[in-house]
């Protein structure tokens, strides 16, 4: 059996973690984690255990902070063996944004321009990302074992706390609240937690010096427009969406063909089913 260690165990995918390998049968019989809320803040310990794997998910949306605390994560593990596997949770954000209808492939060039037509905290988070794999591209050159996934859009039991748009979305219908949705042409997909996971502990089983990058999430297309639609007959919620025709697509789903085909994993969990199981949660 293995041990896992989680740094930046307090956001949704860092809990999802915890509570499936709590509830499902897996190759993990001990998590360790470590997160910047709780006591055992990475930034202040000088040495991590012995573990067979390791999640970095910490996401800090301000650069000089994220550099800081991946070369103080990269100081400790280079203290442990490099049998130690480690998988860096990057994101989908790395490819920039999209208009038209074509998933984001893992052989697509990142580059700069294209992160920069972002606006906002998604430029700065895309940056971050992308600064990020390349500093752990560069562990892999000196003998560690990675794996990159880039994360796309995920839901479950963890979510609702969150301010995703899929949060608000499953909130205004539990809850009868208004909600306003600016943008009627957005497109995405959803992967639930527990597939997220299943994969998550598939990808870093398979982290070689080699440093593969895969993407991660459903390649199933959810129109969001549609789904409002749904939400409010099916639970008379007061979701509305403006129609402003001047707004482009924004179009955000994977390819997930490589993983597919190198690992014969699939997504399992009917995404309205477990909609619906959120919206009637007490």
């Amino acid at each position: 059996m293995k041990k896992l260690i989680i740094i930046g165990s307090s956001g949704f995918v860092g809990k999802s973690l915890t509570n499936y390998v709590k509830n499902h049968k897996t190759n993990i019989s001990k998590i360790l984690n470590y997160s910047r809320s709780n006591k055992k803040n990475i930034i202040k310990i000088k040495k991590l255990p012995q573990a067979d794997y390791v999640f970095y998910l910490i996401n800090n949306r301000n650069i000089k902070k994220s550099i800081n605390f991946f070369f103080h994560f990269k100081k400790l593990l280079f203290k442990c063996s490099k049998n130690t596997k480690v998988l860096f949770f990057s994101s989908g954000a790395v490819y920039g944004p999209r208009k038209v209808y074509k998933k984001f492939k893992e052989n697509e060039k990142i580059n700069l321009n294209k992160i920069n037509q972002f606006k906002g905290y998604k430029k700065n988070y895309a940056k971050e990302k992308m600064l990020l794999e390349n500093e752990f591209k560069k562990i892999s050159k000196q003998g560690f074992k990675v794996s990159i996934v880039r994360g796309f859009a995920f839901y479950g039991k963890f979510i609702l706390k969150y301010n995703y748009l899929i949060s608000k979305l499953i909130n205004a219908a539990r809850l009868k609240n208004k909600l306003i949705v600016n943008n009627p042409n957005v497109v995405r997909s959803y992967m639930h937690a527990n597939d997220l996971c299943k994969w998550l502990i598939r990808l870093v089983e398979n982290s070689s010096t080699k440093c593969p990058i895969y993407n991660i999430g459903s390649d199933k297309i959810v129109k969001i427009e549609k789904l409002v639609s749904f939400l409010n007959k099916k639970y008379n919620s007061k979701i509305i969406i403006k129609k402003n025709n001047e707004e482009k697509i924004d179009f955000y789903i994977p390819s997930t063909n490589l993983v597919k085909k190198k690992f014969k994993l699939k997504t399992t969990i009917n995404f309205i089913h477990a909609i619906k199981s959120l919206i009637n949660l007490r």
